[in-house]
């Protein structure tokens, strides 16, 4: 997994396509003292479903990994984790 578009010394062979993960949060936490290790778990959880698909695609690797996150509701927010998988020259 990069958040480069290339992997030095790999050869990118195919693109397989666009893989997502995602967690859900309640938004209510902004003054929990324990934000921080709630966001690096929501951030991690994303990470995991992203490599998970992308393993279940066939994929060696996730290239261009990017983060967003936003608001679904007023109570729940989303982490959003992506990125281009690909299989790289053996």
């Amino acid at each position: 997994m990069a958040t480069t578009e290339f992997l030095p010394g790999r050869e990118i062979v195919d693109v397989i396509g666009l893989v997502i993960g995602v967690s859900t949060r309640p938004r209510d936490m902004a003054h929990n003292p324990e934000m921080s290790f709630i966001n690096t778990a929501a951030r991690q959880e994303a990470v995991a479903a992203m490599v998970q698909l992308a393993l279940e695609s066939g994929a060696d690797a996730v290239v261009g990994v990017r983060f967003n996150s936003g608001k679904i509701s007023e109570t729940v927010s989303e982490l959003t984790a992506y990125g281009t998988a690909v299989r790289l020259r053996r």
